[in-house]
């Protein structure tokens, strides 16, 4: 089934397994080993996209003894995606704009073994759990553990699966909004086992910095992404000449995207643009 990353870059707001599959689906893994278990067929996707940024998806499903979705359905998904789209950017920076930053900031680490059991945790890890989903009883065995921490243990074994270098840049991250408003940057690892000991998943959960949420801020504003880029470059004190080299394009053109930028965001000048970007509030 086509991923929600692939359907944003193709401009698919909405897309059918079958439409998918030229009417194969047992050519996908997830529907081999998901779908049929759960006694499920036919699933349409739908992503809420504006400028090539995703704020959400939704995939609609229905059991094998139900009809497939038709064109008719997936031309409604279609349909309804700008709308979503922009109510859900403008849920997620209101959230963000009324977060507390000012709340505790310590970070918390998080071990599981094979089995995603909990090996140990600090109590702030498991503060920064229950922001991220509700944690049922059994969560220190490995059930009810949020998405969040699966989709990073799922990448990292994916990543050591492929053979690449445990030191190098394959160190799953994950950036993920809590129920508080606040974003929180979950970080992947695996210790090396020992004589008596496998190795063991650790993950470090700690708020986002404003570098991290930056493209928040971008987006608030309405930015292009090749202006997020100069933005992201002149955050860093990149200069003009530095700033064309890297983006592979003009000192003029370099000029010409930082004056929209300026008129977007209603400053003139770069200390007064990071300023607004990334020190003061979206309110």
């Amino acid at each position: 089934m086509a991923p929600f990353g692939w359907m944003v870059e193709k401009r698919l707001a909405a897309r059918s397994l079958s439409e998918g599959t030229g009417g194969k689906p047992e050519r996908v893994l997830r529907y081999r080993e998901v779908m049929v278990p759960l006694g499920v067929e036919h699933e349409v996707r739908g992503v809420f996209a504006t400028n090539g940024e995703l704020w959400g998806s939704v995939s609609a499903m229905r059991e094998a003894t139900s009809p497939d979705l038709d064109g008719r359905e997936v031309e409604f998904f279609s349909r309804i995606a700008p709308h979503l789209a922009a109510r859900l950017k403008a849920a997620v920076l209101r959230s963000e704009a009324l977060a507390d930053p000012d709340g505790d900031a310590s970070p918390g680490v998080l071990v599981l073994d094979r089995a995603d059991r909990v090996v140990m945790h600090t109590k702030a890890a498991e503060r920064w759990l229950s922001d991220l989903g509700d944690l049922g009883p059994g969560w220190r065995e490995g059930r009810n553990l949020p998405a969040a921490v699966s989709s990073v243990t799922g990448a990292l074994r994916r990543v050591l699966g492929q053979a690449a270098d445990r030191e190098g840049n394959g160190v799953p991250r994950l950036l993920a909004r809590g129920r508080s408003g606040r974003w929180l940057v979950l970080h992947g690892a695996l210790t090396e086992p020992g004589p008596d000991r496998d190795g063991e998943t650790t993950i470090v959960i700690e708020p986002a910095g404003p570098h991290e949420v930056a493209w928040l801020k971008t987006a608030a504003y309405g930015l292009t992404k090749r202006e997020g880029e100069v933005v992201d470059l002149v955050i860093r004190g990149a200069s003009t000449k530095e700033i064309s080299r890297a983006l592979y394009i003009s000192e003029y053109t370099v000029q010409e995207h930082l004056s929209s930028v300026f008129e977007k965001v209603g400053e003139r000048g770069r200390r007064a643009l990071v300023k607004r970007l990334y020190l003061e509030s979206l309110l």
